[in-house]
This record gives C-alpha cells, structure tokens and sequence, in this order.
C-alpha cells in the first residue's frame, strides 16, 4: 500500500511505535486536541461571541485560558453575524485592554457566505490553504449554513465538509452555536444538558467538547457568566464550572472561582 492511501489499519505493535504529532493539544487537559472538535453555545446574549474574540487572542498567543494551559496556535475565525466595523471596533478595544497585539490570527467577517455549499466551502478552504491555522472558528453555526439545522442528513454534509479540513489540513474546529427554546414551567427554566443544543443530534455526537455559557449577571460596566462543561470526551477527570467577569469597560475576561 503506498503513502498515497490515508486508510490503513495499523496492528498494535505498529500503533505503539507510531509518534503522535508534535503538538498533541491546543488547550490542557484534552479540552482541545489538534485536530479536535469544541462548540460554545448557549442562548441568544449571553456574550458567546466574545468569548470567542477571547478564546481567538488567547489561542493565538498561547496565553492561558481560564487556568488552563494553551499552546500558540495559530486561529482563522469565521464570522457571519458581524459586520466588519463593529468587529473591528470590538477586537482593538480587546487589544488595547488586555495588551495582546498578536498577529497570529485572522478574522473574517462574511455575511452571507454559506460554507456547507460548493462555492461557500470552497472559498472557505482556500483561506484556509493561504493562512495555514491549526484553529478553524466558525461563529455563529446558524448563519454560516444554508443547511436545515434540524436535518440530520443537512447536517451530516456540513459535518463532512468540516472533517475533511480536519484531515487535510490538520486542524481543530471551534463551532459558536445557539440553544434552543428554554423550557419553562411554575417559574422555573429547565436544562437538559447537551440536548439543549440546537438543531440535530448529530452535533453533540460528533462534538469533543461542549461547553454552555450561561449569562449570571447583565451588569455595567461589569458582566459575569458561567461556563460549564456539558461534554468532555478526551478529559480524564471531571471538570468544574468556571465563573468569570468580564469588564465592558475594557473587554477583560478573569475567572473568579479557584481551579
């Protein structure tokens, strides 16, 4: 069989002789692995967005990630929800407020281009052959496809289009994506874990990771969520939720609970 062929079956003898890549994760802990799958979700809000402008600078420059380790990666983030001037604004106020001018990431605000189409992934993958990222972030899912969301076989086709750049290119896919309607009753907002997700269950079968931001506190100037890990598939041990507040004023995100 020649190199050429990418399926082939390795006996255990062979499996143990073979070298993992040099950079086995992005994010400590399994979290993130390269070539690996992580989604944000949450309702409509409650600052996924910027979480993700965070994650990008934090990522690219290999800064830690709410006590976790990271390794400088190099990111390509998708944006289809807004429009350049705003986000512009959004990431040199992120620059200027937590002294992080790295050039090791692009941004892409693209209000229409749908990347599970022909022409949309096309285009996409040629940004990604021109940047070479080890990140792909595609913010927000619903607005990025011409996919029904609730179609398992849409979804399967999107979720191919994705696998095929994590094969070819070797990346990890980072996925912003809504929850669905909350559920209520006598007063109270039910959750049910990863199947709040929106859309089919396809998703969270094939996501690594799952983490649901949850808005604590709308404040001025100061904002405080809760992120929790719904999902980790690669994580030895159970991770705790992690608190953090985020000040408007200057677009600084600290965790305020102990690791």
């Amino acid at each position: 069989m020649t190199s050429e062929h990418r399926l082939r079956g390795l006996t255990l003898n062979e499996l143990i002789k073979w070298k993992a890549p040099y950079q086995e994760y992005i994010i400590s802990s399994d979290i993130l692995l390269t070539q690996g799958t992580l989604c944000i979700y949450g309702a409509e809000g409650v600052w996924k967005s910027m979480l993700s402008l965070d994650f990008t600078f934090r990522i690219a420059a290999g800064q830690d990630w709410f006590g976790f380790n990271t390794v400088p990666s190099p990111v390509y983030s998708f944006q289809s929800e807004i429009p350049q001037a705003p986000l512009k604004k959004r990431a040199i106020k992120y620059a200027l407020g937590n002294s992080n001018a790295s050039e090791n990431f692009w941004l892409c605000s693209e209000l229409y281009e749908k990347i599970d189409k022909g022409w949309g992934y096309t285009e996409l993958e040629r940004e990604v052959a021109r940047t070479n990222p080890r990140v792909l972030i595609v913010d927000p899912i619903y607005n990025s496809v011409a996919a029904k969301l609730v179609d398992d076989y849409e979804v399967g086709l999107f979720l191919d289009r994705l696998n095929m750049l994590r094969s070819k290119y070797k990346i990890a896919i980072v996925l912003v994506h809504h929850s669905r309607q909350a559920e209520h009753g006598e007063g109270e907002t039910y959750h049910y874990g990863t199947d709040e997700l929106f859309g089919s269950s396809r998703f969270k079968r094939w996501l690594d990771t799952i983490i649901y931001v949850e808005l604590v506190n709308d404040g001025d100037p100061f904002v405080d969520l809760r992120l929790t890990f719904e999902k980790t598939r690669h994580t030895e041990n159970k991770l705790k939720d992690i608190n953090i507040r985020v000040d408007r004023r200057d677009l600084t995100f600290k965790r305020t609970d102990q690791l």
